[in-house]
């Protein structure tokens, strides 16, 4: 049991080196259906998401004739639409809370400047919309919940938020 014959060995050879048989090496290697299949799926979804990028971003979702628009409105009944592009600033009188500084009401300073809008100053209790980043791009909001305000910038007036 301590030799193995001749023949025994070379069957071995290429199990222990991992050598190959001469004649399966000119095999070709053929994709199957699931790969092709698989392929033309990653193509397909590649492709529609860069098309998908192109209309929504490339753009900068910008569809207005005139840019952006800002849209501030309250629960109120204010509305007011601005063009990014024109630095503007007004005051957004509001019904009052019925306590605190603004008990008798409410009071937000929206200003437009440089294509950004920010909330400058306000006389609510939380100073959450004053504290907010300024904002630029479409989609954005800035809302001031103890006076019911919201300003957002959008690419149409149309997708402005509607407050009822």
């Amino acid at each position: 049991m301590g030799h193995l014959g001749r023949s025994q060995s070379k069957d071995l050879v290429p199990w222990v080196t991992g050598l190959r048989d001469p004649e399966e090496e000119h095999v070709k290697h053929r994709l199957k259906t699931g790969d092709l299949c698989l392929i033309a799926a990653l193509l397909l979804a590649l492709v529609g998401g860069g098309a998908w990028w192109l209309i929504n971003y490339a753009n900068g979702r910008n569809t207005s004739a005139n840019g952006p628009v800002v849209v501030t409105q309250s629960k109120d009944g204010f509305r007011r639409v601005d063009e990014l592009a024109r630095d503007a600033t007004f005051t957004v009188e509001t019904n009052g809370t019925g306590s605190g500084r603004d008990a008798d009401g409410g009071e937000n300073v929206i200003s437009i400047s440089e294509g950004r809008v920010e909330v400058k100053s306000a006389n609510c209790g939380n100073q959450v919309c004053v504290e907010h980043a300024p904002i630029s791009q479409a989609g954005e909001q800035i809302v001031c919940l103890p006076h019911g305000l919201v300003v957002e910038v959008v690419a149409e007036e149309s997708d402005a938020a509607a407050l009822r």
